[in-house]
């Protein structure tokens, strides 16, 4: 299970990372942030799709993981948009 603790914690790190590095950066360095989240949340939710699948992490947890990665990416691809747009 040390695996499911670990994912947890980079879930809720990453979040808050995300929304700390956003404040006050021009709009090349939020686009930049917003990709490299973007990325990271692809990588999590693949992570996640593996674990679950070989039986590391539950279903409820796996379910939860799979949530905050979905929430997190549409977030990402949102302040993408908007760090992209004049």
């Amino acid at each position: 299970m040390r695996r499911g603790r670990v994912l947890a914690h980079r879930l809720a790190i990453l979040g808050a990372v995300a929304v700390a590095s956003a404040c006050g950066k021009s709009p090349e360095a939020k686009a930049k942030q917003a990709a490299t989240t973007l990325r990271s949340w692809q990588t999590t939710a693949h992570l996640v799709e593996e674990e679950h699948a070989r039986g590391a992490l539950p279903g409820e947890f796996a379910s939860q993981a799979a949530r905050a990665a979905e929430q997190g990416r549409a977030k990402a691809e949102q302040q993408l948009r908007e760090a992209s747009s004049p």
